[in-house]
């Protein structure tokens, strides 16, 4: 697999760059992207991981790439760090949007088209809502994505799909790196980065979150667990069919205009690069303005559903009143505590005979011999003490229990959601009406700018009125598809709770015990994965051993030093002599630290056996001289291509003639300022040219 092509519009400093690179050979491999440090090169490499794995891919371009993430940081840094990456013109010329684009050629020679995009508002704020995914494949440009039918995060559906097809993220850091960052994880204990390296390349960490996942679906599952009562199953049955019926007609509708609707969306983007091809000047800008009309009717129709949804869930509870929401409320209260209360009755009745019948032997032991009815009386006492422990019974509890088909958990749910009912009200649906209403206004100016821009091509007036028929359908599509959907998912939601309902109250499942059993089947597949998690790292100790003894053998400038590397169970590092002898004993300069790292990370990339592409942002980072001509030898070995990206102190002079003979395609990146804006472009060529094109 290599890249074919690169391609970023308004990223960073890079209003728009193209990068087109040939098929790699067995005797040429390299890529070198050229620029003095603030060009541009890093937010290349930043382009490329963003764009392959958006916000999983934040840690490789953090100050450390190694890192665990926290999820709620990781976003934070994720929206501040697109905001900064958006080109500071963009937003001053009316565009708000950035995008990478990818282009790919696998293993088959199968091309395919990786694009995403990442919207803002008028003002530079993103939205995680606002990025988007699109994956084209072959030379049909057959979109990928997933079923109209699948209920998944669009998102976290690519982010599966690049994982399989491509590279999963947790090893991306063995195929992306910056060499800078290398120096700072070879600091770290050996036996640490080894176990990092191996963890990375089995997806351990990903094993790690599903056991921590399972052990917390167990506690919820155990405090579930509860006794209902019998209900009438038929009026259950009957409701469910019905609603069911009604699911599948909406269903067979929506499969009706889906079809209709694709080719709808395809034709649009069709009549967009007609368009947009009329004229290089007004492409980037007619591009964005149908990429922002598009996001305005996407935001009008969330506001109109969002406010159907207020409409007939919210505030229709809400109008029950604060009196008869209290009066529920306090009953649910009362309901727990007499359920606790019988409970610890039950538990304690099993018990009392077993007390009563030692009380009665501890009796017989008395001397002198203790006679019939004071041995009863004091039985009595006893029993009667006993009873004392749970009569009278609480004050707060209630005298019957109304909602007996709902246990402990679901009533604290209920109180909940009835709190937040009390915080509805007409300001809420003022903003959101507001809101419908700013971007409707919005959507129509930009209607009108659109209209001016058509103008000043040939032509386009018939395309326009293609476009505004096409654009006219789809808007009806988007709504009635929106709609079913919406049906759907609240006839689902019911369906499901009925089904909940229907098999609480069957009694089978409540002598079974469901609740416990799937807790116990969680906690259970937790203890399988702790169990593989603990056998999978020595499992690929000795490959990893063997891959990083030849990476360090062609990477060190002591090559007759370490002849083998060896790792132990416990991940313990021995560098070895041909007499055996433990070079860690010796101390290790810089240079030799990181020369391991290197080699761990070339040796992970190999035995991952993934023929995805080697991108390095300054490759040399921190490496002495001694060491600098070893690495780039090593990588002109592999047999997939390898783009390097080179500071002007880096890859020159006597360490350019090393990768010379094996370098396919080379590009400078040049930068100047305009006003206070810095603009980026790019050039073939390289820093020992002096006849680079002028921008």
């Amino acid at each position: 697999m290599y890249f074919k092509n690169i391609s970023l519009r308004d990223w960073k400093a890079y209003t728009v760059a193209n990068f087109d690179f040939p098929a790699p050979t067995p005797e040429k491999n390299i890529i070198l992207v050229g620029a003095p440090n603030g060009f541009g090169k890093t937010s290349l490499f930043e382009a490329i991981v963003l764009g392959l794995f958006g916000r999983s891919g934040l840690p490789l371009v953090a100050r450390s790439p190694f890192a665990s993430d926290d999820k709620e940081r990781l976003a934070t840094s994720y929206k501040t760090f697109l905001e900064k990456a958006l080109h500071r013109g963009a937003v001053e010329a009316g565009r708000t949007s950035c995008s990478v684009k990818m282009t790919f050629v696998d293993d088959d020679s199968q091309e395919i088209e990786i694009h995403r995009i990442w919207y803002f508002s008028d003002k530079g704020a993103f939205r995680p809502q606002d990025e988007e995914v699109r994956v084209y494949e072959g030379s049909t440009r057959r979109l990928i994505g997933p079923s109209p039918n699948e209920d998944v995060d669009e998102i976290e559906w690519y982010r599966d799909f690049i994982a399989k097809r491509f590279l999963p993220y947790y090893l991306a850091a063995f195929f992306l790196f910056d060499g800078e960052q290398v120096s700072a994880f070879a600091e770290r204990e050996m036996a640490v980065q080894v176990r990092s390296g191996i963890e990375g390349l089995l997806g351990i960490p990903v094993l790690r979150d599903l056991a921590a996942d399972l052990r917390q679906y167990a506690r919820v599952r155990r405090s579930e667990v509860n006794n209902v009562s019998d209900k009438t199953l038929e009026r259950l049955e009957l409701d469910i069919d019905t609603a069911q019926f009604q699911v599948n007609e909406k269903k067979q509708r929506l499969a009706e205009l889906e079809p209709e609707h694709q080719t709808m969306k395809e034709q649009r983007e069709k009549l967009t690069r007609e368009l947009a091809s009329f004229g290089v000047g007004s492409q980037a800008q007619f591009q964005e303005q149908f990429e922002r009309l598009n996001r305005f009717e996407r935001e009008i129709e969330e506001g109109r559903a969002q406010l159907e949804a207020l409409l007939s869930q919210d505030i229709a509870l809400a109008l029950s009143g604060a009196k008869l929401r209290s009066a529920l409320k306090e009953t649910l209260v009362g309901e727990i505590a007499r359920e606790k209360w019988l409970a610890g009755r039950q538990q304690g009745d099993a018990n009392l005979d077993r007390y009563l019948s030692a009380v009665e032997a501890a009796l017989n032991l008395i001397q002198p011999d203790l006679m019939h009815t004071q041995k009863s009386s004091v039985l009595k006492v006893s029993r009667d003490a006993w009873e004392t422990l749970w009569n009278p019974p609480p004050t707060n509890i209630v005298e019957n229990v109304l909602h007996k088909y709902l246990n402990e958990l679901d009533r604290i749910r209920v109180s909940e959601r009835l709190d937040e009912l009390d915080q509805v009200g007409a300001p809420e649906i003022v903003d959101l009406l507001d809101r419908i209403s700013a971007t409707e206004e919005a959507h129509g100016r930009l209607q009108q700018e659109i209209t001016k821009t058509e103008a000043i091509a040939p032509n386009v007036d018939k395309k326009r009125l293609e476009l505004g028929a096409v654009n006219g359908r789809l808007q009806e599509l988007d709504q009635e598809i929106g709609a079913l959907r919406r049906e759907i998912g609240v006839t689902d939601a019911e369906i499901t709770k009925r089904n909940t309902e229907l098999a609480r109250l069957s009694g089978q499942w409540d002598q079974a015990k469901p609740n416990l059993r799937r807790a116990s089947r969680a906690l259970t597949a937790a203890s399988m994965i702790d169990a593989i998690v603990s056998k999978a790292v020595p499992s690929q100790i000795a490959a990893i051993a063997t891959a990083m003894t030849a990476a360090h053998k062609s990477m060190a400038h002591k090559k007759d030093l370490v002849e083998r590397i060896e790792i132990t169970e416990d991940c313990e590092v021995k560098l070895l002599s041909a007499d055996g002898i433990d070079l860690r004993n010796f101390d290790l300069s810089a240079g030799e630290k990181q020369i391991f790292t290197q080699a761990l990370i070339s040796a992970v990339a190999s035995v991952s056996q993934r023929s995805f592409p080697m991108v390095i942002d300054t490759p040399l980072g921190r490496l002495d001289v001694e060491h600098r001509k070893g690495v780039l030898q090593h990588l002109i070995r592999p047999d997939h291509q390898v783009i390097l990206l080179s500071t002007n102190t880096e890859i020159v002079g006597e360490y350019h003639e090393v990768v010379s003979d094996h370098v396919q395609k080379e590009f400078l990146i040049q930068f100047e300022r305009v006003g206070d804006i810095g603009q980026s472009s790019v050039h073939e060529g390289y820093f020992r040219s002096p006849q680079v094109r002028a921008s």
